[in-house]
């Protein structure tokens, strides 16, 4: 079986993305080392943005690093040369240790021993039982793994400092220091990390005291706060376009089509100085081509004796059947695509997403155990509603694991259902009546902002080709009755 945590990065991936290190790179490349001699990032997760530093020539011995997490602390423990044993890591109240080991053994057994017990925590699924027997059937190879990857770490950050500490009382030792630039990448939704490293309290250390980081009035607030501090600040922001905590925001790259990733500085103009301006990551044009199957006819009779079929498709291949039947290209494609085939005929697209759950929006935390449809339209038919047919199949648990394979097997395991929203014109959006459930509605500039929410359905394909043929007969008459009134 395809287990996620034999994949290193599933433990060592960064909370910046790729154009947020790229943008990193290019400040600390141009700057001035000898005005700027020490480099201090909150938060500092996997050492995502430390190790950027270095590889731009800020040497790590200059660099003093925080967070308040166990994983964190145990990785920064380990590279900063400290003491293990003084985080007080306890399992069911045991001591964790491993008598004979070497620093680098004994801070893979830690991260080993709490990952573990987070995915016992997970509950009684099959996924998540199987899992666990991987792990435990193949400890060593597991911890061989960790292993290399604290080890490679280490040796990129030579004389790095690291303390357990709230971000909020390390910023305060150095926000005066003119000599500092302060990076940070605090949480995108309130108690993420509690919830993403949960062991349902098997797990205890010597935590530090901290206040949870509420983005939605902390990011303004650490954006005030240092307005007119001497330490040079960075750091990144997870908000829907045009909310940006600062009015000069010195980055931007998409996440969807609302909401966008920013970096704000304290001092957006001597970031331009190193930049040449304001930086916007538009991401890659595609040019968009149909697959080999045929549109079906807009008078193509579907039936219970129809084939229905959903297959995995390229985004190039469902932009093109996005634009031709929305008439626009939408900005942001699905990150998981599928084509509805009926009858050997292209009838529907379906797109997911998995931000909900792994990068979720500010607000959105009510769906962090829900993936997210981003879309499921039909193709035009004189008498069938097909964007229903797209929605009905999206619903089922078993599309969606066509196209959430590997790694990504985890996130749909630990999924309740999905979540779409929808801006109209109107209080409700008809075409998901009686498929999803309305959650919530908000005014909006050009009429609502809709959320929408479902469980996962179990239902066969062919119960759901039968259910959406009885549907739309009754449909049908319903409205042949509402003319003939």
């Amino acid at each position: 079986m395809p287990a996620g945590f034999a994949q290193p990065g599933v433990l060592f991936a960064g909370n910046s993305s790729a154009p947020d290190r790229a943008f990193y790179r290019q400040v600390f490349n141009k700057l001035d080392r000898s005005q700027y001699t020490r480099y201090v990032e909150l938060g500092v997760g996997s050492f995502a943005a430390a190790l950027v530093a270095a590889n731009a020539g800020i040497p790590p011995s200059s660099m003093e690093t925080s967070d308040v997490t166990l994983y964190t602390s145990v990785l920064g423990t380990y590279v900063s040369g400290g003491d293990l044993l003084s985080l007080g890591m306890t399992l069911d109240g045991e001591p964790v240790d491993l008598p004979g080991a070497s620093p680098v053994e004994l801070a893979a057994h830690m991260l080993y021993v709490h990952w573990l017990a987070r995915m016992q925590a997970k509950g009684e699924a099959q996924y998540w039982a199987d899992l666990v027997t991987d792990m435990v059937e193949r400890e060593a190879e597991h911890k061989a793994r960790l292993v290399g990857s604290l080890q490679s770490i280490g040796e990129r950050l030579p004389g790095v400092k690291f303390t357990p500490k709230c971000m909020w009382d390390h910023l305060a030792e150095v926000e005066d220091d003119e000599r500092t630039i302060v990076v940070a990448a605090p949480p995108t939704y309130k108690s993420g990390f509690e919830k993403f490293f949960d062991t349902g309290g098997r797990v205890a250390w010597q935590e530090p005291p901290y206040s949870i980081f509420d983005p939605e009035v902390d990011m303004q607030r650490l954006a005030d706060h240092m307005r007119d501090k001497a330490a040079l600040l960075m750091f990144l922001q997870e908000e829907r376009s045009g909310i940006a905590a600062h009015e000069t925001p010195v980055f931007a790259h998409p996440l969807g089509d609302t909401a966008r990733a920013f970096v704000i500085s304290n001092r957006p103009d001597e970031i331009f100085k190193l930049t040449g301006g304001p930086k916007v990551a538009l991401g890659l044009a595609r040019s968009t081509a149909p697959t080999s199957l045929p549109i079906i006819p807009p008078d193509h009779q579907v039936t219970e004796q129809s084939s229905v079929a959903v297959v995995a498709a390229k985004g190039t291949e469902i932009d093109y059947y996005r634009d031709l039947w929305m008439h626009r290209l939408a900005a942001a494609p699905g990150s998981y695509n599928m084509l509805v085939v009926v009858d050997g005929y292209v009838a529907g697209v379906i797109g997911y997403g998995a931000e909900t759950m792994t990068r979720p929006y500010p607000g959105a935390t009510k769906y962090t155990s829900h993936l997210l449809m981003r879309f499921a339209f039909g193709a035009p038919h004189y008498d069938l509603r097909l964007t229903r047919l797209a929605t009905m199949l999206a619903l089922r648990r078993d599309t969606a694991k066509l196209v959430f394979t590997g790694a990504s097997e985890i996130i749909l395991a630990a999924s309740n259902g999905l979540v779409t929203v929808e801006y109209t014109r109107h209080p409700e959006a008809k075409g998901l009546r009686g498929l999803m459930t309305l959650d919530s509605r908000a005014k909006h500039p050009d009429g609502y902002k809709l959320s929408y929410s479902s469980p996962w359905s179990t239902d066969s394909i062919t119960e759901t080709l039968t259910a959406f043929v009885t549907k739309e007969q009754a449909w049908r008459a319903s409205r042949s009755k509402a003319k003939k009134k």
